[in-house]
């Protein structure tokens, strides 16, 4: 069964399965079109949308996936925003009144999919209710969607912010009680990855009849309006969740704001789209001086952050470029392909510093070589942020994931959930270089994968990267990528000028990190930060890209807020943060036969130890 015809739309059934849906001229029943107000008179606010982009029908699809298990179980902490899937412990996982959510858990539904196809919405659909408590009241909770593996609702507008019980009800039996926290205003941004990561959903809004998603070849432009879409602004208008949404802001405009790039963008709507029970959308400007096909957007309501995702945007055409990063010529071609062979080839530097009781500090050069060679699904690979860990985004912003402790700590919107197999370059790649040659080596478990510790074993104080002239060669290739040759120069390393000085980092406020570029001023200086909280299992992931020349960026608050405050537990001195200052070169591209796209850097890393508090 198609994706698109799992979703229940409230109660609107999707009348389209190709391209994405314009505002105003669907063919959906029971969801009436309202055009809110606009803001300003040089951009006029386009009306609400009452029909969902593909893209969002594909984002909900995690949703409304089926399983055969058996009888309500549900754990303490598998409800979730059903766009950000924000984990529990998050900052940005309570759910807000009016918005859907998801609760997975075992034989909570039944066993065929089942959802609500009119208005009314039911409180009960294939079996299966949901009663949530707070403030000592009950509520009976909009069910859109069952299955026996989750179910998806609408969280009671009226239910109050603070502590709820949820208790599910199927075929009679039910569930045993979970808690979860209510928050008044909580966004979740839709994203084309469906997992709460990588790209936004997002309508470039040109007219009410051509309103095309947001994509690498049809970028937004500066000036532009666009429609994100969201869920958990706050409760609906007339606190009515079973019937079509009232129009309107759901949220005072002053609660609420986008930054794209890292700058404020003016919000011209956030309310109930026309479309749908519990599907919010914001109508905001693209701010000028944004460019790259992976801009950060993320949503702050009430200063709490949602999940980030971004956007493309091109002042200069449909087609984004990235400075630093792939050309435009390459993102054309890229587009026209179904699958694409990728090569990525690094050196890279971490440098790593403690101190010790007795001991004292000690500081050690990790030098290391990398190769990966892919082939990946070119629409999934659209749908995430960054290949195999080259600068993942435009510089002057920040992206914050969290994780599950055990989970690896990889850039938002990892591409590897896309990759369709690897390829084999040979058995080695040889690096030559000022301090002499090294060889990185194919893993024995992983075809297409080369590692190598590039520092002398017998001593290991010796870095072995040095300011000088580089060369790397794979000889004569593999059984699927041929011959390529590398030559890159290595500038001198930035200076970090305030590290010594930073003893912990505030998530209230902003946080400035400053360097010395040196004459590396040519690439991205990259902020990379850590925190995790021993007791709760989980971690925050920190991103950071700026302009390497600038010798300063300042983490924004509403960024810092997003991570989760380091806590180490008991009788442990040791910090459980780290913030991390380094560099990454210029993309330098190569060919080999077998590729499609080929692309070396240089990136270094001095990390340092500290509290996010």
């Amino acid at each position: 069964m198609k994706l698109q015809n799992l979703l229940s739309r409230g109660a609107c059934r999707l009348p389209f399965a190709g391209t994405a849906g314009t505002p105003g001229r669907s063919q959906v029943r029971h969801c009436p079109s309202a055009a809110p107000p606009a803001s300003s008179e040089s951009h006029p606010a386009p009306p609400r949308s009452n029909a969902v982009p593909l893209r969002l029908l594909l984002a909900c699809a995690l949703c409304f996936s089926s399983s055969l298990l058996a009888a309500p179980q549900l754990q303490q902490g598998s409800i979730v925003n059903a766009a950000s899937f924000a984990i529990a412990g998050a900052p940005h996982a309570p759910i807000a009144p009016g918005s859907l959510f998801t609760v997975f858990g075992v034989d909570v539904g039944p066993a065929d999919p089942a959802h609500a196809t009119s208005f009314p919405l039911p409180l009960q659909l294939g079996g299966v209710s949901i009663k949530i408590t707070a403030g000592g009241q009950d509520y009976d909770a909009v069910v859109l969607f069952a299955v026996s593996s989750q179910v998806s609702a609408i969280l009671p507008s009226s239910v109050p912010p603070g502590e709820a019980t949820l208790v599910l009800s199927y075929d009679g039996q039910q569930s045993n009680p979970i808690t979860f926290p209510v928050a008044a205003h909580q966004a979740g941004v839709f994203t084309r990855s469906q997992n709460g990561s990588g790209i936004a959903v997002v309508q470039n809004y040109f007219s009410p009849e051509m309103q095309p998603t947001n994509t690498v070849d049809q970028a937004a432009a500066p000036g532009q309006i666009a429609i994100l879409w969201t869920t958990g602004l706050g409760a609906s208008l007339n606190l009515d969740d079973r019937n079509p949404p009232a129009p309107g802001n759901v949220i005072e405009p002053s609660a609420i704001q986008v930054y794209v790039g890292g700058k404020a963008a003016e919000v011209q709507y956030a309310g109930r789209s026309g479309c749908c029970a519990g599907v919010d959308q914001i109508n905001f400007v693209v701010p000028d001086g944004v460019e790259g096909c992976v801009v950060p957007v993320v949503v702050t309501t009430n200063d709490v952050a949602s999940n980030f995702t971004a956007i493309s945007v091109s002042s200069d055409g449909v087609i984004c470029n990235d400075p630093g990063g792939l050309s435009r010529s390459q993102i054309q071609t890229l587009v026209t392909l179904d699958t694409i062979r990728t090569g990525v080839v690094s050196l890279n530097r971490v440098r790593s510093r403690i101190t010790l009781p007795v001991i004292g500090t000690l500081e050690a050069d990790n030098d290391v070589g990398n190769g990966s060679f892919q082939e990946f699904s070119v629409s999934g690979l659209l749908d995430a942020i960054g290949m195999g860990g080259s600068p993942a985004f435009a510089p002057g912003a920040c992206m914050v994931t969290t994780v599950r402790s055990g989970d690896a700590p990889g850039a938002p919107g990892s591409p590897q959930q896309f990759l369709l197999r690897t390829l084999d370059a040979g058995p080695s790649i040889s690096v030559s270089g000022p301090q002499g040659p090294r060889q990185l080596l194919q893993s024995q478990d992983e075809e297409g994968a080369y590692f190598a510790n590039l520092n002398d074993p017998f001593d290991p104080g010796a870095s072995y990267l040095q300011p000088g002239e580089y060369s790397l060669d794979n000889g004569a290739g593999g059984a699927q990528v041929g011959s390529f040759t590398i030559h890159q120069n290595v500038p001198s390393f930035l200076q970090w000028t305030n590290r010594e000085s930073i003893t912990v980092i505030p998530r209230s406020q902003p946080f400035t990190v400053t360097w010395n570029p040196g004459d590396s001023a040519a690439g991205t200086a990259a902020i990379f930060g850590t925190s995790s909280s021993v007791p709760t299992g989980i971690g925050s992931v920190l991103f950071c890209f700026a302009d390497l020349a600038a010798g300063q960026f300042t983490i924004p608050a509403h960024v810092l807020s997003a991570m989760v405050a380091s806590d180490s537990g008991p009788d442990v001195d040791a910090p459980a943060g780290s913030i991390s200052l380094g560099a990454y070169s210029h993309l330098t591209p190569f060919e080999a036969p077998g590729l499609d796209l080929g692309i070396f850097f240089i990136s270094t890393g001095d990390q340092h130890l500290v509290p996010y508090q």
